[in-house]
């Protein structure tokens, strides 16, 4: 039962064969990461983008971590709204890829998730092993949301119907996902392509790449486009990866393009087994390789410590990160490995 109850929802993080037929109404041909029906890797083969259903009945046959709930340490609010109010720029881990950032004045939140699972249903799916670090409802008042993608530990219907209470949020989102979240009455959505700026008073947004894949039901996938993004605000440079594979290319553009960076937040979890997921999510040795190559002065690892979606051992990408750091002294104090309750200054 366990098994196929993961099977039927973990779709968030795998995908099966089947396509759109719906044609690609944002399609560009002169622009390799547009498909007539969708969106691809430019730098991956079909073959490298498509698992069978043997494949995924191998990968979730594999055992994984089935963690008990663990005590974390909150956010005190009331620091974090004295930092805010006395201009202090910092971030704070709020779980999974959710961060809370208040950099010059604004303040931001990243693929937020509040809901108790990542999941189309809230009684079935994978489930938080850690809570949030802050109630949804303690949040404060936000100005800009980013979205990476569409899967439903990164995009979650709970959250946002929440957030879209306040209509002054700035919602930056990837093509093709601004037509679900106009159809939950989300107001004030900025929609972009790979390589579009916008700029928003003082703040400069733009859509960069990122290697991974969409994917919301069983019979879509590729059809929304996945993206990381850069967000300039008074010459403090912040890059938030998303989710995503590692490239030799891709990445070492956005650092000679768009670096050096300020702050870099950077998956280091969920990349177990590697014959799977080796060509959408990173793992913890790639993470410093995409923290060299974006040309990031700091950066903060995510995507971990929140939900089981993967084999690895639920302490290893910490673990490794360790390693990694300690083999070579010129990555202290360049990489957090955050945690929960924890304000970093910037």
């Amino acid at each position: 039962m366990r098994l196929l109850t993961t099977f039927i929802f973990s779709f968030s993080a795998i995908f099966f064969i089947f396509q759109s037929n719906k044609k690609n109404v944002y399609f560009d041909e002169s622009k390799s990461h547009h498909t007539e029906f969708g969106f691809t890797n430019p730098h991956l083969t079909i073959n490298d983008q498509n698992k069978s259903p043997l494949d995924l009945l191998r990968m979730m046959k594999t055992d994984r971590p089935n963690p008990v709930n663990q005590n974390i340490n909150f956010v005190n609010i009331d620091n974090l709204e004295r930092r805010i109010n006395n201009g202090e720029n910092f971030v704070t881990w709020i779980g999974h890829s959710t961060f809370f950032l208040h950099i010059n004045r604004k303040k931001i939140l990243t693929d937020p998730i509040f809901s108790d699972r990542c999941s189309p249903l809230q009684f079935v799916g994978p489930k938080r092993y850690t809570e949030p670090s802050i109630d949804i409802n303690l949040l404060p008042k936000i100005d800009i949301v980013l979205i990476s993608h569409n899967h439903y530990d990164h995009l979650d219907r709970n959250t946002i119907k929440h957030l879209k209470k306040d209509t002054s949020i700035t919602w930056f989102v990837p093509l093709g996902l601004a037509k679900w979240l106009r159809n939950e009455k989300v107001k004030r959505i900025i929609e972009l392509d790979w390589y579009d700026e916008y700029s928003l008073q003082n703040v400069e947004v733009v859509c960069l790449p990122s290697q991974h894949w969409s994917k919301r039901n069983l019979f879509k996938s590729f059809d929304t486009l996945w993206a990381s993004w850069c967000v300039n605000i008074e010459n403090f440079k912040f890059w938030f990866a998303g989710d995503t594979g590692y490239n030799k290319i891709q990445f070492k553009d956005i650092g000679e393009s768009f670096g050096p960076f300020d702050l870099a937040a950077i998956p280091i979890g969920a990349y177990e087994p590697r014959w799977f997921m080796k060509n959408f999510h990173i793992n913890p040795k790639e993470s410093i390789l995409i923290h060299k190559d974006v040309k990031s002065l700091k950066s903060i690892g995510m995507h971990f410590g929140t939900f089981v979606l993967t084999t690895e051992p639920i302490e290893a990408p910490q673990e490794e990160i360790i390693r990694i750091i300690e083999e070579d002294g010129n990555l202290i104090d360049q990489f957090i490995i955050p945690e929960h309750g924890a304000i970093y200054d910037l």
